[in-house]
């Protein structure tokens, strides 16, 4: 028969049950959350294609049963994916938070340096996210340095450029932790 001691130090590594069903949730929450994903961000995940599939059937299905078990589904499928590197793609979508605010911030130094400077940081960018299309880059910023003061058109030529400098440094930390 075990002593209460050897019981006792047996369950020392093992989490409790309340735990486990506490980790479980929250997995399930992070499932539902990158469920909410648009269907680009979702393909472009740093998940196996299955688990990305599953996501994507999870916006096929209304609220209720069917939902909620597959939802359940994808916690537990996500115990197999790479569950920080989700976490982190999940945040930089999520504003307020402090990855979004990084790259936010990131986005816009860029984009003033690019502005700024010219030539000289159209060649530290390209250096840095060697993935940029170079002759896209140069007509955004050629089209922004243009522009008169109107910042408030939601598609002028500084907002399409600030767009496109996050583009870019949101699939580089993609690549990244991949």
């Amino acid at each position: 028969m075990q002593s209460d001691q050897d019981h006792h130090e047996h369950d020392e590594g093992l989490p409790t049950k309340s735990q486990a069903k506490r980790e479980m949730q929250a997995l399930r929450e992070m499932a539902a959350a990158l469920g909410q994903l648009s269907s680009d961000r979702i393909n472009s995940l740093p998940a196996s294609a299955e688990f990305r599939d599953g996501l994507l059937g999870l916006k096929q299905l209304a609220e209720g049963e069917p939902r909620k078990r597959h939802i359940h589904y994808l916690g537990r499928r996500l115990l197999e994916e790479d569950e920080q590197a989700l976490q982190r793609e999940l945040d930089s979508q999520q504003s307020g938070t402090t990855e979004n605010a990084r790259r936010l911030h990131m986005a816009e130094r860029w984009r003033e340096r690019l502005l700024d400077e010219g030539k000289p940081a159209l060649t530290a960018f390209i250096e840095a996210f060697p993935e940029t299309d170079r002759q896209h880059l140069r007509q955004l910023v050629g089209k922004a340095a243009k522009q008169e003061s109107s910042p408030n058109d939601r598609n002028s030529p500084k907002r399409r450029l600030y767009r496109y400098i996050r583009e870019q440094i949101d699939e580089a930390e993609r690549q990244r932790y991949r």
